[in-house]
Formats: C-alpha cells, structure tokens, sequence
C-alpha cells in the first residue's frame, strides 16, 4: 500500500535510506553523512516536501520524496526500496506517485539525480519516462517534462 508518510514511520524510513546508502557506498559510509534523515518530518514536511511510503503492513518496503523547487520544479530525492524487495515495480510505483502528486501541485517539470555507478537506478527512472540531461562517471541528471 502506497501511502503518506507518518511520525511513526521516522525510523523504518531513515534505516531503509541508510541500508540503501551503505550497500551504494561500502562499510565506509556513515549515517553522519545525511543529518536529514534524523528528522524527515522537520527537514522535509515542515518544508512542504511529500514523503510517501510503501509498506505491506508489517514493514516500509518503499519510500521516495518530492520536493518543490522554484519555476514550478519538482526533486525526487531519497528514494529507496528494501533490497529484499526489488525487482516487484515498488521503485515504479514511487516514482509514479511522486509524479502524479508533482502535476497536481502544478509542477511543469520534474529532475532527479542518480549514481551513474547504480546502474539499476540509471534504469529505473529511464524505464519511467525521464530523460537524460547529462551523465558523468559519478552523477546521472534526469528530467520529465509533466
């Protein structure tokens, strides 16, 4: 089930993001790294961000989040899916989620940033409709004009 984020859903959330992190990075990542994930509520909501989760009653399987920027632009940051999960079209779902909740707000256009290195990420969002803007051997630019 595809839902809002909620207070209770602070550390599931921040531990899937920092598992997801850590398997990207090696043991040598840090969670000092992303202080934002200590309090999604204040970094994020308070800020008019959309956290949503996936969650199948018993864990969060799934999270990504939209934030407004200015010129009616949306950013897709902090997406995560549980590795034990992937490969089911959750990653999908998020990001279809966070578009459509970009279009409401009125938002003409939506970017994302990944890891040129995670190549199923690289995958995922081409497979969702976004398109290249530039790629290096570390960062991947996205763009989806809504």
């Amino acid at each position: 089930m595809i839902r809002d984020f909620r207070p209770e859903d602070q550390s599931a959330v921040r531990q899937l993001i920092l598992d997801g992190l850590r398997e990207r990075w090696g043991e040598a990542y840090s969670p000092a790294f992303n202080p934002d994930l200590d309090d999604i509520h204040a970094n994020y909501l308070d800020q008019g961000a959309e956290v949503v989760v996936i969650d199948d009653g018993a864990e969060i399987l799934a999270t990504g989040i939209l934030l407004r920027e200015q010129n009616q632009r949306g950013r897709i940051v902090r997406m995560s899916v549980d590795s034990r999960h992937r490969q089911r079209g959750l990653g999908r779902q998020v990001i279809e989620e966070l578009v459509d909740r970009a279009k409401r707000q009125g938002m003409h256009e939506l970017v994302v940033l990944a890891d040129t290195p995670w190549t199923s990420a690289v995958a995922l969002y081409r497979a969702c409709g976004f398109r290249e803007l530039a790629s290096d051997e570390t960062d991947t630019h996205f763009a989806m004009h809504l």
